[in-house]
């Protein structure tokens, strides 16, 4: 609506002015159409004044300057008057333009734009009624936020995490010792029994090992590489690569 109104008074406005400065051409054409009348009037008036002065001229000439230049006289008095009424017009279209016609259109441009400060106005209060009209609601929501995070239980949290995640295993047996030149003796000895205990200390043989059919001494099950809590303990190493083997 108010765009519809804006766009009428820039159209009034706008012939408005294009009335003023058609009015004022005409004027300006008036007055050139005058003044040139004036000329040739004033130039026929001098011819007439001349022939009638010059004994040597018929009184057929003269009598046709004197006709030539009432002639002239007449059309400059015409043209005169023309160009004193367009003035006149002029003028009132000038003052009316000025005095009136002109600010009456700014006038209503005035009041449309009175108008949408007060709309705009009005949508400011409506708008913070609304918004103070929510603010409830989003209080509401804040508390069962907070209420939420209140009933967090970190303790609780991390017993689940650990519950979830744990490997079960028991934790690993001592490394034993393996006496390399244990297995070298064997070795040598050409299938001769020897005691020792792979867990005791160095210079100690409680178990036997067999000869195979090269000379090489058989694999012996009582070495940490061939027991069961060996390839426990590889596991259990895997697992903790798993979690601490990267710096992420």
């Amino acid at each position: 609506e108010l765009k519809e109104e804006r766009k009428k008074n820039l159209a009034e406005g706008v012939r408005l002015q294009q009335l003023l400065v058609a009015s004022h051409q005409q004027l300006e054409k008036a007055k050139k159409n005058y003044e040139k009348s004036f000329r040739e009037s004033e130039k026929a008036q001098d011819n007439f004044q001349r022939a009638d002065a010059d004994l040597n001229l018929s009184r057929a000439e003269v009598e046709k300057q004197r006709m030539n230049s009432s002639i002239k006289s007449q059309n400059c008095e015409d043209y005169k008057n023309e160009y004193a009424n367009q003035l006149q017009k002029t003028n009132t279209i000038q003052n009316d333009h000025y005095r009136s016609a002109m600010p009456s259109v700014m006038r209503n441009f005035q009041e449309l734009d009175m108008k949408r400060i007060k709309d705009i106005k009005n949508l400011i209060v409506k708008s913070t009624e609304i918004e103070r009209s929510v603010y409830p609601i989003l209080l509401k929501c804040l508390d069962g936020i907070v209420k939420a995070a209140n009933s967090i239980d970190e303790t609780a949290d991390s017993e689940a995490v650990i519950e979830k995640y744990k490997s079960g295993f028991d934790p690993p047996a001592d490394v034993p010792f393996d006496d390399l030149s244990c297995s070298k003796q064997n070795g040598g000895g050409g299938g001769s029994d020897s005691g020792g205990d792979s867990n005791s200390l160095p210079g100690h043989h409680n178990h036997t090992s067999t000869p195979t059919g090269h000379g090489y001494p058989a694999h012996r099950s009582d070495t940490v590489k061939g027991t069961l809590s060996a390839n426990r303990f590889r596991k259990r190493a895997n697992l903790f690569t798993g979690i601490f083997g990267s710096n992420k």
